[in-house]
């Protein structure tokens, strides 16, 4: 690979992606909105800046003239969490830029895309075939994200395009969005208890790092069509993983014991079977092998979170 666009560049993951692809030697074309307020973290770079929003990905090969690029990445993604991942109009409009940049890459000769999937939609497919009632609004994100997957995979094909969708559920250093670990961690900084469920559904994370070099691997290596999970190969009780967390930030905190609320949320948990989380495909196609053991992970992270959120005044005394 000698030459790589990455959608969403200034975000969580599309800011390793780049990293990643520059340690590989890969020419990046950062695609950011417009007017990002992002563009510090790809600062100082080797990377062409691309400006172009989700909604106008349809014009990329005008604003990209080269011809010889070998993979897109598209990170971008619109409501992963708060109010916009239950917004359905907002999700939709994720779906259709997905579309419109398949297309876009095939006007541009690109051979591979590689979208960042979720885990959600597994949870999603799981919640569907429940035969009762969707209570979660957050299943817009999900289901989006399996709709963009499935319509994605179908519009590659019909091009001829090597197309991945990898499952993931990362976590890392430079994420500002409430998800789980992040909110544990804060929780535990400002002294409060966070509501958990009892924990004992398999779950697995990855840290954002491993996530890059996998998709990278991918781009490479992989059998076109083939379903990725990308994980730490150590899926295991969602309690075990929390627990690693609250030790960290506890002990970050300086040694203070603030509990874990194991038990107080009993509505909208999924449970996934272990066979989900395989990641040996990813291993015997692409030879990956994470290298962010999850306690050194979870400690860059909360480091990161304590630090950043002391100079935003949000962290508890």
């Amino acid at each position: 690979m000698r030459k790589a666009i990455v959608t969403g560049a200034t975000g969580f993951i599309g800011r390793f992606m780049v990293r990643e692809l520059i340690k590989q030697d890969v020419e990046v074309y950062a695609v950011v909105r417009e007017c990002s307020r992002n563009l510090s973290s790809i600062q100082g770079m080797p990377v062409h800046v691309i400006a172009c929003d989700l909604a106008h990905m349809a014009d990329l090969p005008e604003r990209i003239p080269e011809r010889d690029i070998d993979a897109i990445f598209h990170m971008a993604w619109q409501g992963v969490s708060n109010e916009d991942a239950k917004n359905a109009e907002i999700q939709l409009e994720n779906v259709w830029a997905s579309l419109a940049l398949i297309d876009a890459a095939h006007v541009m000769g690109v051979r591979t895309f590689v979208g960042a999937g979720s885990l959600h939609e597994a949870e999603a497919l799981e919640e569907l075939n429940a035969e009762k009632p969707i209570s979660n609004p957050g299943y817009m994100y999900k289901s989006a994200k399996l709709a963009a997957h499935m319509m994605g995979k179908a519009k590659a094909g019909s091009y001829g395009m090597r197309f991945f969708w990898p499952l993931i559920n990362t976590y890392g250093e430079e994420e500002h969005s409430p998800r789980l670990i992040n909110t544990v961690i804060r929780k535990i900084y400002k002294g409060e208890v966070p509501a958990l469920s009892d924990g004992e559904q398999i779950y697995d994370f990855v840290h954002v790092s491993d996530v890059a070099y996998a998709m990278y691997l991918i781009a490479e290596k992989g059998v076109d069509g083939a379903n990725y999970v990308i994980g730490s190969g150590d899926a295991k009780p969602l309690k075990e993983f929390l627990k690693v967390v609250g030790q960290v930030a506890n002990r970050l905190k300086g040694n203070t014991e603030v509990p874990l609320g194991f038990g107080q949320i009993t509505s909208n948990v999924v449970c996934l079977p272990k066979k989900v989380f395989d990641i040996g495909k990813l291993q015997n196609d692409t030879g990956f092998i994470p290298r962010m053991p999850f306690e050194e992970g979870i400690q860059k992270t909360a480091e990161w979170i304590m630090e950043a959120d002391h100079d935003h005044g949000q962290c508890g005394g």
